[in-house]
């Protein structure tokens, strides 16, 4: 099997620091359009905007930026390329990080639907008490999920000697 330069661990980490450059600004537009330019008649849906794109940029930049992971496939391995992994950062803390911010992410997505339901249909009801609690149960749940498995990773050994097997010395560390 051959591999060229798109293979490589530096091909991902330049081309993702490179789309980083690019997002930020992005971003920040984003923040300002959301913040200052929304119309009166979306205020209802303003925060909840503003909370979905705080959460995916966080994501964004957490993949691009922060961890930037090399993934091994079909083994689903892999290793972290980006500025935590610069910092110290060790890889469980790194993946429980990651993992994290997808499911943060999608609660986010959760909050747009929720608030329109809330808006348009469930404003007079009971759900005006439940929502509060339902979302913080969510949030937390995201954070909590992915600790039994940081807890207990089992020994990367073997799995090392496999991975080493399977590919090129050059996608490697």
């Amino acid at each position: 099997m051959s591999y060229s330069y798109f293979h490589t661990p530096q091909f991902l980490s330049t081309s993702l620091h490179i789309m980083t450059s690019f997002e930020i600004p992005v971003h920040i537009l984003g923040v300002y359009m959301i913040l200052s330019e929304t119309p009166e008649a979306m205020k209802s849906v303003k925060w909840s905007m503003f909370n979905m794109h705080f959460w995916c940029m966080s994501l964004d930049l957490t993949i691009s930026l922060l961890t930037t992971p090399f993934i091994l496939f079909p083994t689903i391995a892999g290793y972290p390329m980006g500025l935590l992994e610069w910092f110290g950062v060790d890889v469980p803390t790194q993946a429980y990080f990651g993992v994290s911010m997808f499911a943060v992410a999608g609660i986010a997505v959760l909050g747009i639907f929720e608030n329109r339901f809330f808006v348009l249909m469930a404003e007079n009801t009971i759900w005006k008490y439940i929502r509060i609690p339902f979302f913080v149960i969510n949030y937390l749940a995201c954070l909590l999920f992915f600790i039994p498995p940081y807890l207990d990773i089992p020994n990367q050994d073997m799995a090392r000697k496999i991975v080493l097997k399977v590919f090129h010395k050059d996608v490697l560390k």
